[in-house]
């Protein structure tokens, strides 16, 4: 997806996401171990003409006997990956507006066993995070369940269209922060948020 379409790029096999590094800091755990094990991933895609993580992965395995505990793991690490990337973004367009920033979307990839979840995470109000799970799709193993890959097809269909959306939100983010769209301080992302 990323190699066609040339607007993702992948890191993959335990690589952290560097816009989390710098959340981390301001919660002051500096525990080693519990740092490493949270904040490594699988995989992180970065929007190719942004650089900013849009996308982290997390994979559980295929017949493993413990799939359950490191799924629930693997979407714990998701979960946190997701939101402090978005609150490292929220810090960079912090003269940026409220209104604006609330369409910025970070997704994770889970996928276990032979299903991928696409699951999008963004905020809602001053107070609230969004979660909500996009699309979902089972990657066929055998010839005769081969349709089943029109869903996984329909998943990167979606992640395409928002990826094209992003673009342009991420545009208006750099033009309010710049100060060159006017946004009113009470309405700033720094003033609603940090």
């Amino acid at each position: 997806f990323g190699n066609c379409l040339s607007v993702l790029n992948y890191t993959w096999c335990e690589k952290k996401a560097k816009d989390a590094d710098y959340v981390w800091l301001v919660s002051n755990d500096f525990s080693k171990e519990k740092k490493d094990n949270l904040k490594l991933l699988d995989g992180v895609g970065t929007l190719a003409k942004i650089d900013s993580t849009y996308l982290v992965m997390e994979s559980s395995g295929f017949s493993n006997d413990k799939v359950v505990s490191h799924s629930l793991n693997d979407t714990l690490k998701n979960i946190k990956n997701g939101h402090d990337n978005l609150k490292y973004l929220f810090s960079q367009y912090r003269n940026a507006s409220f209104d604006t920033i609330k369409k910025v979307n970070i997704f994770s990839c889970q996928i276990i066993e032979n299903k991928i979840t696409l699951t999008k995470y963004a905020v809602k109000s001053r107070s609230t995070w969004k979660v909500v799970e996009c699309r979902s799709a089972s990657v066929p193993l055998n010839i005769e369940n081969s349709l089943d890959y029109m869903r996984v097809f329909e998943l990167f269909a979606f992640m395409l269209g928002d990826i094209q959306k992003q673009q342009s939100v991420f545009k208006q983010l750099k033009l309010e922060n710049l100060g060159l769209v006017p946004v009113p301080e009470h309405e700033t992302v720094a003033r609603c948020l940090l």
